[in-house]
């Protein structure tokens, strides 16, 4: 009977120690199957951060390389509005020379136009020109130098076409010197003529230049600037 109980208990012993051994192993699986699924877990997380992040990057990075395009685009099409805009007004101005040209009249028309409010009028040749005042008549497109007959007068219009403004500007420099002698002739020999050269003046317009002494010099100046075009 003692050994069938010693034997029992041994039984129950071995059981038992199976159970525990068996119990040690079934925790130690579970512990290591969470700590897998705890890393899995963390791995997928950081994946999908790294993958949100990278997403944000290039959609950024998209984002201002569109902005840097978008503002290239509209400087560019600034710079080629600006650049329509000097074309066409080129073009404007161009066309305006042109008619400005087209409907101007030569200098003799011009006189012509004027000679009536003068008094008797004598037109000088190149020699006269360019022996008293410097002015070579060969560097001129065309010219009318008018005086009066009447030397005691100051009456004077010179009407000079040049061959560009640079020319224009060289005779204007030298129509001031016919200005100058003439007030110096009439200076203490008649004040009032004198007067009449003081207030004159020479003027340029593009590739003209002329000079009006009279006592009608406002008048006779508007009429050669309408018709220099």
């Amino acid at each position: 009977m003692k050994k069938r109980l010693f034997v029992a208990a041994g039984l129950m012993t071995a059981a038992f120690a199976l159970t525990a051994c068996g119990s040690k192993k079934a925790a130690e699986t579970t512990a290591a199957t969470t700590a897998a699924e705890t890393s899995t877990a963390a791995e997928t997380t950081t994946a999908a951060e790294e993958s949100t992040a990278a997403a944000e990057t290039t959609a950024a990075e998209e984002s201002a390389a569109a902005a840097e395009t978008t503002a290239a685009e509209t400087e560019t099409s600034a710079e080629e509005k600006k650049d329509e805009t000097k074309a066409s007004e080129a073009a404007k101005e161009t066309a305006a020379e042109t008619a400005a040209k087209a409907s101007a009249k030569s200098v003799s028309e011009i006189y012509q136009q004027v000679s009536g409010s003068l008094p008797s009028m004598v037109k000088v040749d190149a020699d006269y020109m360019s022996n008293y005042y410097g002015i070579d008549a060969g560097s001129l497109s065309e010219y009318v130098f008018a005086i009066a007959e009447d030397p005691t007068k100051a009456d004077t219009v010179i009407i000079i076409h040049a061959k560009d403004s640079a020319a224009a500007q060289t005779v204007a420099a030298q129509l001031d010197q016919v200005k100058q002698q003439k007030a110096q002739e009439l200076e203490n020999y008649n004040p009032e003529q004198y007067q009449v050269v003081v207030n004159s003046a020479v003027k340029t317009a593009g590739d003209y230049a002329y000079l009006v002494m009279s006592g009608n010099a406002a008048g006779i100046s508007s009429v050669i600037a309408q018709n220099l075009g």
